[in-house]
Order: structure tokens, then C-alpha cells, then sequence
């Protein structure tokens, strides 16, 4: 249950004059007028005892707010929050706007602790408590990418990628819900600035896509495109020429795309895939795509570095042919 306390209270107790007497008789009572100060909350504490911080957060613009063990407050420029096991926490600038914006403490919770420097210097971040809907939860900054934040699977597997330090870098968007409503996503600048993305779905996981196959698969439609959401990693094709994603597909037609330096990044699904895969994929005659699925007389085409294999749309037969 949530209480609210109105700031710092003072109470203005005016004290009678004692009547005259024995000095034995009573206490001296206290001087008329004086006030009674109410003991500083530790979220007061700190505000008023640090200057500097006061002049991160500006002022108060609501009242302290308690939720069970956690005490927290806005202001101005960012929030300051306080459990026991934190002791008093604080969030300011653009990751507290970024804070404001998903939501603040209803959905994001308290700061774990004070603003940090990412491990490599190059932005800012926070840890958050989180709550139902999103578990913990992490907003990161940097000059080039702002404010983001992540949670969830996604966050789940970032952690797991070694965070901004690993391969998929920085976040560049917000966790949000995909375009389907089934899953969630996360973009992240990704190594050398190609480009990664990091897809949640209940039935496949959380898979990360990147450089040109990630480019590849968001021009045939993100995750409602053919292709559907990634079942597995990026990943090397077995002699390192290549690399390649699986996917789940439509209508249980499963999809794979694939690149390397000379074919650059193409997919194919369904029974082209599936006669590509019995004849040894990359590794057999025909090598590499070279292009998507296209439409030819009767049917569908993709084209190899070595061959083609047609589906007749009419039979649904599928049959392959070198150059």
C-alpha cells in the first residue's frame, strides 16, 4: 500500500507561561513559540545535505510516495528512491526522462543504485528493481544512442551477450512489443555499428540478428515477413566462409538466411530451403543465394552462385539445375 508524507513538516507549538512558583514544583518549560522539527525521512537527509545533488534534481514536484520497504520521490530532474538494502538512490537527466517516459516507478521501480559510467566510459546507466510486467530492468545512455531502456528476455539475453561490452553493443530503442503482438524486441548498435536486434517470441526464444542478414530480414518484413521470428543466433556456417540465422517462418515453413563476401545476404524458406538443405546447402553445387525468392513462369526462383532451385506453384514440385 502506498502512504504519502508532505515533505518536511514543521509544527508551530505555542507553549503557555508556567505560573509562578516553586522552582522544585515543575520543569521549565520550553520558550514560547519555539518549533518542533520533524525528524529528516533518509531521502531528505541526502537531498538537503548535498548540495551538488540538489542541483542535479531541482526541486520537489511531488510528495514522498512509500510502497511497501521502498520510499521514493520526484523532482524536477530525476527521482530519488530508498530501501533498506540500498540504502538512498538516485536517477537524473536523460535516463530519469527516459524513466519518466516508459512509465517511472509503477513500471520500472527503484534505482539499485546511483547513476554509474558504463565499464568502457563511453555512456551512463541504471539497474531497476522492475516490477511484474517487466522484471529488472536497465536504462543505458550515450551521446550517440540516448536513453534506452531494456527488460525482460531481452535484457535476460544482453546480460548474457556481456552487455554493451559484447557484441551487440549499446541499446538504441526502447524494449517495446513486436508489430504482431506476440513477442518483444529490442535494436542495439551493434559491433562496428552494423546493427543488431535482439527478438523475443514464447515459442522460439530470444535470438539475436545483426550486420547484413539483420538488414536482409527487415526487408522482407521483420518478424511478419516470411521469415518470422529468428530461432537461432547468428552463427558460422561450418568452414567460416559464412554466416547464417534460422528461422521459424509462416505456416509452419521454416527459413534460413545467409551471407558471405561474395553472395552477400540473402533468405529463402519452405520447399526451396528444404532441397537446398538435401543438397548440402552452402557446402553442395550450388553455394551460396544470390538473390531472394523472386517470381518466374509458373512459379518461384532463387538463385545460387552455382544454380537455381525453382518451386512450381502449380504441383509444388521443386527441382534444381546448375548455370
Amino acid at each position: 500500500m502506498k502512504t504519502t508524507r508532505w515533505g518536511i513538516m514543521l509544527a508551530a507549538a505555542v507553549v503557555p507561561i508556567a505560573l509562578a512558583g516553586p522552582a522544585t514544583a515543575a520543569a521549565a518549560p520550553a520558550p514560547a513559540g519555539q518549533a518542533e522539527q520533524q525528524a529528516f525521512t533518509p531521502i531528505e537527509d541526502r537531498y538537503w545535505n548535498d548540495a551538488a545533488l540538489r542541483g542535479l534534481l531541482g526541486d520537489p514536484v511531488d510528495s514522498q510516495k512509500t510502497d511497501g520497504d521502498t520510499t521514493y520521490q520526484q523532482f524536477q530532474y530525476g527521482w530519488l528512491f530508498h530501501t533498506g538494502a540500498t540504502g538512498v538512490t538516485e536517477i537524473h537527466g536523460d535516463i530519469a526522462a527516459r524513466y519518466n517516459a516508459v512509465g517511472g516507478y509503477d513500471v520500472l521501480g527503484a534505482a539499485e543504485f546511483d547513476e554509474r559510467s558504463t565499464p568502457g566510459g563511453e555512456g551512463r546507466y541504471n539497474h531497476f528493481a522492475g516490477s511484474d510486467a517487466t522484471g529488472r530492468a536497465s536504462i543505458y545512455w550515450t551521446p550517440a544512442t540516448g536513453a534506452h531502456g531494456v527488460w525482460g528476455p531481452v535484457r535476460t539475453f544482453w546480460e548474457s551477450k556481456g552487455w554493451e561490452l559484447g557484441y551487440l553493443g549499446f541499446p538504441t530503442k526502447t524494449t517495446s512489443v513486436t508489430a504482431d503482438g506476440a513477442g518483444a524486441y529490442n535494436h542495439f548498435d551493434g559491433r562496428d555499428d552494423a546493427g543488431a536486434s535482439v527478438y523475443w517470441s514464447k515459442s522460439t526464444g530470444a535470438h539475436s540478428v545483426q550486420g547484413e542478414i539483420r538488414n536482409a530480414w527487415a526487408a522482407q518484413g521483420w518478424e511478419t515477413g516470411a521469415l518470422g521470428y529468428p530461432t537461432t543466433d547468428e552463427l558460422a556456417v561450418a568452414d567460416r566462409s559464412g554466416r547464417y540465422n534460422e528461422f521459424a517462418g509462416q505456416d509452419e515453413e521454416p527459413g534460413a538466411a545467409y551471407w558471405s563476401w561474395e553472395s552477400g545476404a540473402h533468405w529463402l524458406t519452405g520447399p526451396i530451403l528444404e532441397r537446398w538443405d538435401q543438397l548440402d546447402r552452402q557446402a553442395g553445387y550450388l553455394g551460396y543465394p544470390t538473390e531472394n525468392p523472386h517470381a518466374v513462369d509458373g512459379g518461384t526462383q532463387v538463385d545460387f552462385q552455382h544454380g537455381y532451385v525453382v518451386l512450381d506453384e502449380a504441383t509444388g514440385g521443386v527441382s534444381d539445375s546448375p548455370w
